[in-house]
């Protein structure tokens, strides 16, 4: 695949001559031109549907609710045209190159596309499959409609004690058992399914169902792919050389690169936010990465260089100007008796106006995404480092405490726990949100994790703002301050 500024040829993904589909093994990387702005953009909307993909496997959605979220997700960033298919072909072989790097983003690759081709094999019409599978050597056949009604009785005994076993209900019905398609596949393939006695064997083979061929065929994948990912690993440095002018840095930050919403203006519908303001709002709107940075800084008056990028960033982000911003620095960090005004503004003024891109590259930079924050290097407390994620960070006996500190139920700290033990770090974000926000209806179902720290202050801004407008209310009505203003403003507290 030779990455162009233009492009006159378009890359060639293989398509069924009578329906358009998707399955692919993608054994052969293209080999046309593609121009260097269409490799940015399939490369965005491949790590979007993966993202969406790991999102739905984090919250823990199966059947339906899985399906439907996938679906929405591929038609949005790969849909079943001409053009969507060579958006996929091309992407996936681009998101190899920058996946390919280390075992742990090898291993999220592969969860994540393995799972869109099992949702893609099952929502084949059969075929699909039959052809699919023949073309890639994979000899399993659906049985004839003869040979399926001669052993019906039997197929539809262990096809109803299998799902039973599941506490299924869908294939109660008689009519849906005869439609189920069963597969005919040598019985030392499934030796799982024949110990668990899920599978009808006669003469050497094992008759499966639809359903459970997908985990059959989904493994075969799985290792193909995982091959391929092994031996571009060991290629990796030499291409890497080759592209370090072009390629190489924008796939090395592919994998931690956000691809949710902007956050690099402020976004809190025009609510101003003021430095008084920021005690009440560090534990009450911000995520716990910041609040965890904002109480350390408010108890050692001092944050070491990654905290104060990866805070500062957030400040900006929320809405403090570069001088709101310098003034809070300043006033934290001189409480230390060895911090003099003069010794901050030679050695801490220059990065806050780093921030802002008023120095050094003049870059205007964008507060931290989730992913790039857990992809940061671990901080340690002991050290007096504490920037980074806390799910990720903490151990669990320090991130128990922490949630108790912050009035999180033992429920909900539960919750979080078992999602940080499956390193879903951004879920368990999301619902550490809800537990903030008793009430909200953007539960952590729907919210799907945090994807931003800004996000998580954007969403709590917009949860408070009806009881911030009934106060702003309160406050204009004279008669009723004297005995209610005491009152409202603990409760703001």
């Amino acid at each position: 695949m030779q990455v162009q500024r233009s492009t006159t040829r378009r890359a060639e993904a293989p398509t069924s001559n009578s329906r358009l589909s998707a399955l692919n093994l993608y054994s052969r990387p293209p080999t046309e031109d593609v121009g260097l702005s269409e490799f940015e953009e399939f490369a965005f909307d491949r790590l979007r549907l993966l993202s969406a993909i790991e999102n739905a496997r984090a919250k823990g959605l199966k059947g339906d609710d899985l399906k439907k979220t996938i679906g929405k997700a591929r038609d949005e960033y790969m849909p079943v045209t001409e053009e969507g298919l060579r958006k996929d072909y091309v992407s996936h072989f681009i998101l190899r190159l920058a996946y390919c790097r280390s075992e742990d983003l090898r291993r999220w690759f592969l969860q994540n596309e393995v799972e869109l081709f099992k949702w893609r094999f099952v929502n084949n019409p059969p075929s699909d499959m039959n052809r699919w599978l023949q073309a890639n050597g994979m000899k399993y056949e659906s049985i004839s409609g003869e040979e399926q009604r001669a052993l019906k009785e039997e197929l539809t005994q262990v096809l109803q004690a299998a799902f039973d076993e599941k506490g299924g209900k869908k294939y109660a019905d008689k009519d849906a058992q005869e439609r189920v398609e069963h597969y005919k596949v040598g019985f030392e393939e499934v030796l799982d399914l024949v110990r668990q006695r899920k599978t009808l064997l006669r003469g050497g083979y094992a008759y499966v169902p639809a359903p459970d061929l997908v985990s059959i065929v989904a493994n075969q994948v799985r290792m193909h792919l995982s091959k391929q990912l092994s031996t571009l690993s060991r290629q990796w440095p030499a291409l890497r050389e080759n592209e370090s002018d072009r390629l190489a840095g924008f796939l090395e930050g592919l994998a931690n690169a956000h691809v949710g919403e902007d956050y690099s203006q402020p976004r809190n519908g025009g609510q101003k936010i003021s430095l008084a303001e920021l005690p009440a709002l560090a534990r009450r709107s911000m995520p716990l990465c910041m609040s965890n940075m904002y109480h350390k800084l408010a108890e050692t008056h001092h944050l070491k260089h990654s905290a104060r990028q990866q805070f500062g960033l957030f400040l900006k982000g929320i809405g403090l100007t570069v001088d709101e911003s310098m003034a809070f620095w300043r006033s934290e960090f001189t409480k230390r008796p060895e911090t003099s005004v003069e010794k901050f503004q030679k050695e801490y003024a220059y990065g806050v106006r780093y921030n802002y891109g008023l120095e050094g590259k003049r870059q205007d930079w964008s507060p931290w995404s989730c992913k790039s924050i857990i992809a940061s290097p671990g901080a340690n407390a002991a050290a007096g480092e504490h920037h980074g994620c806390p799910f990720r960070n903490f151990d669990e006996g320090q991130l128990r405490a922490t949630l108790q500190q912050m009035q999180v139920g033992p429920a909900e700290a539960n919750f979080i726990v078992d999602k940080v033990k499956g390193q879903h770090y951004q879920v368990a974000c999301g619902k550490y949100f809800e537990a903030k926000h008793k009430g909200t209806t953007l539960i952590e179902t729907e919210l799907g994790g945090i994807m931003h720290p800004n996000q998580f202050f954007e969403e709590s801004a917009k949860f408070y703002a009806p009881k911030d407008d009934a106060k702003g209310a309160a406050k204009d009505e004279p008669a009723a301050i004297t005995e209610q203003q005491p009152a409202a403003v603990e409760a703001g507290a």
